[in-house]
């Protein structure tokens, strides 16, 4: 995977559908750089590293996450800098990594989710990291010349869905968010339509989806009945 620029100040490393991997974004600023999901496993983030390095941009300060799902944070132990997790999302790390913890769940885990096995084939999956900044409901980061808006929404998917705004540059990654439900497969209907709402009252151009990478806003609410 080749990490591919979409504005002036954002770029991203598609995802790989043959392990699960998800999209990987990043943000450049004068003062810092952000990057948005802590990967699958420590082998992502090193290849999501060494793709910036080729492309002459430094490692994040900071990374965001959209969620606290394996595929999304198995790597934050690989990542540089400070992770930033809203409070639900810390408050799941915390409770996987009690589950972690029991070597009955990491087997269960193994055996329903195969990309976790293939991921980590002959190592322990690795201690979850947390956030070591919490922020409740939104935040703006300022790196530069751009922002970048931090905010939780109501999603299908998972109920700690954060979105990451980046208003200068007419970008949204949206993570998983408008996924079914993670824990029942179906979709709530009411929770996409508050999701679909909030993304058509942004200004943005380019949705970053966490496995489906990059769609026009017009055609994302197309595609989702908006």
């Amino acid at each position: 995977m080749r990490l591919e620029q979409i504005s002036e100040h954002t770029w991203y490393l598609p995802p790989d559908d043959q392990k699960d991997r998800p999209m990987l974004g990043y943000v450049k600023g004068e003062k810092f750089s952000l990057a948005i999901d802590g990967g699958f496993s420590p082998d992502q983030v090193e290849g999501f590293y060494r793709e910036l390095k080729a492309a002459n941009l430094p490692k994040p300060d900071f990374t965001a996450l959209t969620h606290w799902h394996w595929d999304h944070t198995l790597g934050l132990p690989a990542v540089s800098g400070l992770v930033i997790a809203e409070e639900r999302t810390n408050d799941l790390l915390r409770e996987e990594r009690k589950r972690l913890a029991d070597p009955s769940y990491e087997k269960r885990l193994r055996m329903s989710y195969i990309y976790v096995d293939e991921e980590f084939p002959d190592v322990p999956i690795p201690t979850i990291r947390t956030g070591e900044i919490e922020f409740h409901d939104h935040l703006t980061l300022y790196p530069g010349a751009v922002r970048a808006e931090l905010f939780h929404v109501e999603a299908p998917h998972t109920p700690d869905s954060t979105l990451i705004y980046i208003p200068e540059d007419k970008v949204l990654f949206l993570g998983d968010a408008s996924l079914s439900s993670f824990e029942t497969g179906r979709m709530d209907r009411e929770k996409m339509n508050a999701l679909l709402e909030a993304v058509r009252n942004l200004d943005c151009q380019a949705i970053l989806l966490g496995h489906e990478g990059l769609l026009s806003k017009e055609d994302f609410l197309y595609y989702n009945g908006f």
